[in-house]
């Protein structure tokens, strides 16, 4: 297609150019042509007139003034005009019009150009508003941040505060020390959650990926917090392989899924919930389900769970949850290939969180 056109325009050149040369050079010719043509027909007598010479070579310079302004049309529809627009559509895109379309007429070089044109100002116009709405994620993100590190901020300064007057009792006063170390640990857990986001999603982070036993890892992390449902009077069943599940993956990244998996269970579900953990492999795939017969989430906060923040915030204010758990747990799956989703028909009764990643 792109070597068709561009002969196209060649051959059109040529043949111009070649056109008016040899009609320049043959005008001579032309007008004998002219002078036969009418003796032939006898427009005029050549009988002692000299008007047949003198007509022929006005009608050769007529058709020599013709052939010129021929020429002069061609080259502007083919050329200028198409050089026109386009100067005309990239000067309204500099000064920031991008719903600038041009419309393709040509079928040379041109053509091919204005559709390039309108693929690049079609790019730019996407790529300014994905622009858009990362600033407004941005912007939201900021002021969640902001949100969440102003509760244990006040509270540790109002502390502090009466602590310098000096007016608290020794008990009160072990109270406000207490306090004000619970929530220092809540603002660094969520600092370093944040870093960890950040980290995540820079271009230049790399797993520390080094062959293991996946089921192994799950089955450590569910040992290790069989504990938090025991006190939170859940029923835990574990349903993972004994066989090896072997794959890459880097193993205290995924263990910071899984606990960011549990910990949401525990934290959003009320007493007496039974929870699933389990680990299965399928035409060379392996899928982990953390899974509840808790109550469903909410559809308004379910469309956007993995979104940063997205907890809500009576969970984020009452159950220290900092709302970047799962955004973290989905680009570490992400990052090994895999896929974290959240399923509600999961089993009968039960709803979840499946990752789903290739054993290779």
């Amino acid at each position: 297609m792109k070597g068709r056109r561009k002969r196209n325009l060649q051959t059109f050149l040529f043949l111009l150019f070649v056109g008016v040369v040899l009609f320049t050079w043959a005008m001579d010719q032309v007008e004998d042509f002219i002078r036969g043509f009418m003796d032939g027909i006898g427009v005029v007598s050549l009988e002692g007139n000299e008007m047949n010479p003198q007509m022929a070579r006005y009608i050769a310079k007529f058709l020599g003034i013709a052939l010129v302004v021929f020429v002069f049309w061609l080259i502007k529809r083919n050329v200028s005009d198409p050089v026109k627009r386009l100067a005309e559509s990239m000067e309204s895109v500099r000064a920031g019009n991008l719903d600038a379309e041009m419309k393709v007429v040509d079928g040379l070089e041109f053509g091919r150009m204005e559709e390039s044109f309108n693929s690049m100002v079609k790019g730019l116009r996407e790529a300014k508003e994905l622009q858009e709405q990362n600033a407004e994620k941005n912007r939201k993100l900021y002021a969640e941040i902001a949100h969440d590190l102003k509760t244990p901020m006040t509270m540790i300064l109002g502390y502090a505060r009466l602590l310098s007057e000096g007016a608290a009792s020794q008990e009160k006063q072990k109270e406000y020390l207490n306090t004000i170390v619970e929530q220092t640990e809540n603002a660094n857990a969520l600092l370093e959650q944040m870093l960890e986001y950040a980290k995540l999603g820079s271009t230049e982070y790399r797993l520390d990926l080094k062959e293991g036993d996946l089921a192994e890892c799950l089955r450590q992390v569910a040992a290790e917090s069989y504990y938090r449902f025991e006190e939170k009077g859940m029923e835990l069943d574990v349903q993972i392989p004994d066989e090896a599940v072997t794959r890459q993956f880097d193993e205290r990244q995924m263990k910071r899924v899984f606990f960011n998996l549990i910990g949401n269970v525990i934290g959003h579900n009320p007493e007496g919930t039974k929870v699933k953990i389990t680990l299965k492999c399928d035409e060379g795939h392996v899928e982990a389900w953390v899974a509840d017969d808790g109550p469903l989430i909410e559809k308004e906060l379910k469309d956007r769970l993995f979104e940063p923040f997205q907890t809500g915030d009576a969970s984020r204010n009452s159950r220290g949850g900092s709302g970047l758990g799962l955004s973290v747990a989905r680009k570490i799956v992400q990052l090994h290939g895999g896929d974290l989703e959240y399923r509600e028909e999961l089993m009968q009764g039960y709803k979840g969180f499946v990752i789903t990643m290739p054993l290779k």
